[in-house]
């Protein structure tokens, strides 16, 4: 059976930001991070498989999502929303997750803010200024169009992206990331700004100051994050492991839910 979570806002960085929350809020606090253009809706399937041991909480971080527009998408924005959101909702050192973009965002939080959390996952990322497949992936999404003619053409988007996901996770991706206009199309529920606004310093020297044990979870097939990058982020912060899940690539987490829930719970719970 689907869990259904609550939709509230939180006041962060200026902003209400719009956040899902799978109840249970008596167990341990986890606070996930979408990657760049998803939104926190995308966290569904992970989500319902941790809440009977988790408090779950998905984030739309500006300008994503149902989440309002911003002037400006700094990685220092996005920092200090994640900041403002543990502190304003209470959430006890939690476990930060983040996915791509998301996950540098979780890593520099605690990285500036000691203490804030418990445990810090890693989904696909890499600290580098320059990755020619992000580069390659920025590129496409500056280029292409904003507005699909129907669903199966969203539907087919998203498979471009991610191929191993289920026709079910697609369909559910669909709804986590686009709106139907009254004229029929679909168009990205996220700002057109928080790409053409991407900020992406490089942060190597910052991995050493994440004082959280953490997590790395890489797809096998990821163009991102490369294997040989993994290793030395792997090396580069003090308490750290990482995983490589074959038949994923950079969305792995969609990809191949069961085994990416499995590493994150045996890490958590372990």
């Amino acid at each position: 059976m689907t869990i259904v979570p609550t939709e509230q806002t939180v006041q962060a960085h200026g902003l209400d930001l719009h956040y899902l929350d799978w109840g249970n809020p008596d167990a341990p606090p986890v606070l996930l991070l979408h990657g760049l253009q998803d939104s926190a809706a995308l966290w569904g399937t992970f989500a319902e498989s941790m809440r009977d041991d988790f408090h779950v909480v998905a984030l739309d971080h500006r300008g994503h999502g149902d989440s309002p527009r911003a002037e400006t998408y700094a990685l220092a924005d996005y920092i200090a929303e994640t900041r403002d959101v543990i502190r304003n909702l209470g959430l006890d050192a939690p476990v930060l997750m983040g996915h791509s973009a998301g996950s540098k965002n979780a890593w520099m939080c605690i990285a500036e803010n000691p203490g804030i959390a418990s445990k810090l996952v890693i989904t696909d990322m890499d600290p580098d200024s320059y990755n020619p497949g992000s580069v390659a992936m920025i590129s496409r999404y500056k280029d292409e169009t904003d507005f699909y003619e129907n669903r199966e053409a969203v539907v087919e988007r998203l498979r471009s992206r991610q191929p191993n996901a289920s026709d079910e996770e697609l369909e559910r991706d669909v709804d986590a990331l686009a709106v139907q206009l009254d004229d029929g199309r679909y168009t990205w529920k996220r700002s057109r700004d928080v790409v053409t606004k991407y900020d992406r310093p490089d942060v190597w020297e910052r991995l050493p100051e994440v004082g959280a044990p953490t997590l790395i979870v890489r797809g096998a097939d990821s163009t991102l994050l490369r294997h040989d990058v993994a290793v030395r982020m792997e090396a580069a912060i003090p308490d750290c492991r990482l995983v490589e899940l074959p038949g994923g690539g950079h969305w792995v987490h969609l990809e191949q839910p069961d085994a990416y829930a499995a590493a994150v719970r045996s890490f958590l719970l372990g």
